[in-house]
C-alpha cells in the first residue's frame, strides 16, 4: 500500500483487545476492565476479513497488540486465521510477557514468528513498580524459552 507521497506502508498493527493484566504506570496505573456498553472486540473472522482486505492492498505483516493481545482465550485462532490470510508471510505480536513461558511453543505454532516483550526494568523493585506486579523472573523465563 503506497500513500500519496509514494511513502509504502507493508504492515498492520492489529489490536485484539485493550485489556491488560499489568497496570504499568504509563499506560493504565489505574486499571482497567471492560464496562457494560461498549462495542465488544473483534471477533476472529472480523480480524481475518479486515487483515485480507489489507493484503489485497499489498500488506504483508501484521502485528498482534492490546492491551495484552494474549488475554483473549482465542490469541491462538486469531494467530492462525491471520497467518493464512493469502499474502500475509509475517504475524509478530507485542506482549508483557506474563504468559510468553508456558505459551511462546504454541504462539509459534499458530503462526507468530516475531515477538517485543515489554520488559520495563532488569531490576525487580523498579519492575514491580512499573507494571504492578512482581513478575520480573516469569518474563525473563518467557523470553528464554521464546528463543
Amino acid at each position: 500500500m503506497t500513500d500519496a507521497i509514494g511513502r509504502r506502508f507493508e504492515y498492520l498493527r492489529l489490536s485484539l483487545t485493550d485489556v491488560c493484566n499489568f497496570r504499568c504506570t504509563y499506560c493504565l496505573p489505574d486499571g482497567y476492565r471492560k464496562q457494560r456498553g461498549r462495542p465488544a472486540d473483534l471477533s476472529v473472522a472480523e480480524m481475518r476479513r479486515a487483515v485480507a482486505a489489507f493484503a489485497r492492498l499489498g500488506l504483508w505483516k501484521v502485528r498482534l497488540t492490546g492491551g495484552e493481545p494474549t488475554l483473549r482465550p482465542d490469541f491462538e485462532d486469531a494467530a492462525r486465521a491471520i497467518a493464512a490470510v493469502p499474502g500475509i508471510r509475517r504475524i509478530a505480536m507485542t506482549t508483557n510477557g506474563y504468559r510468553l513461558a508456558e505459551r511462546a511453543a504454541a504462539w509459534r505454532d499458530a503462526g507468530v514468528s516475531a515477538i517485543n516483550i515489554s520488559v520495563d526494568s532488569l531490576d525487580p523493585a523498579r519492575f514491580a513498580a512499573i507494571t504492578g506486579h512482581d513478575r520480573l523472573a516469569d518474563v525473563l523465563r518467557g523470553v528464554e524459552a521464546a528463543r
